[in-house]
């Protein structure tokens, strides 16, 4: 709000009409606006995509699904501990008292889980880990503390903007979490675009530079996790974590 932006809760986009001019919109609470460009960072089930570019497609469901929950971090946890196999195991430290651990687990046709014991049902997805996760499952028993996802991904090969309206984040390029990066690559999409628009002299121009910069290493991190994901469900050769992890580092340390 400091820097002139005003926050609105509760509505969403009704229409958006983008007349070259400038863009129109109507919201859910029977106001509406005009605005200069429109950005799009509404996640993997993005409306505006669907609004600007309703022959993009849909998220393509990966066969692999992610289990959350936070657990007390043991003092010796100072790092992320990552446990490869067909049940994947991550450790995540998160403060000095408290870690996540996610886990992701094949999960053949999509199945739903009923909220009343779904801890119960993550427990016993780890029955066949690691001592050390074993006994960390002990502490997995609060149903409304576990976060499930099916895990999905998408990525737009052709243009992320159509007109005066912009995607950015998971609406064009939403990756499984196996390489920790899906909300760093939508920062610096945000940094890229407002440098764009900055230098740009139209909104068009602007948003072909910013998709110029940003699409090959958004390509990398949705395709390389995607790779980590699906060797570890059979679907191709397992992927060396470690190696792979180390690769992304290097990748994302290199200029913007």
């Amino acid at each position: 709000m400091a820097a002139g932006a005003e926050i609105r809760l509760g509505v969403v986009a009704h229409a958006i009409e983008d007349d070259g001019a400038g863009v129109t919109v109507r919201l859910s609470d029977g106001s509406e606006d005009r605005f200069d460009i429109v950005i799009g960072a509404d996640g993997i089930y993005s409306d505006t995509r669907q609004r600007i570019m309703p022959e993009a497609g849909t998220p393509e469901y990966t066969g692999q699904a992610v289990w959350r929950y936070n657990l007390p971090r043991p003092d010796d946890l100072d790092a992320l501990h990552a446990f490869n196999g067909p049940t994947g195991v991550g450790l995540v430290p998160m403060s000095s008292q408290m870690m996540y651990m996610f886990v992701t687990t094949p999960e053949p046709g999509n199945p739903r889980y009923d909220k009343a014991g779904i801890a119960r049902a993550m427990r016993e997805k780890l029955s066949g880990t690691a001592p050390q996760i074993r006994e960390l499952a002990k502490g997995i028993t609060d149903d409304e503390g576990v976060v499930y996802r099916p895990l999905e991904t998408m990525l737009l090969y052709g243009a992320w903007s159509r007109g005066r309206v912009v995607l950015l984040g998971d609406a064009v390029h939403a990756t499984t979490p196996h390489l920790g990066q899906g909300a760093g690559m939508a920062i610096e999409d945000s940094i890229v675009l407002a440098e764009e628009l900055a230098r740009a002299d139209t909104p068009e121009d602007a948003f072909a530079a910013y998709r110029e910069r940003r699409f090959e290493r958004c390509r990398y991190i949705v395709e390389s996790s995607l790779a980590i994901c699906h060797g570890q469900i059979g679907k191709s050769p397992p992927v060396d974590n470690h190696a792979a992890t180390t690769q992304m580092f290097e990748v994302c340390a290199q200029p913007i």
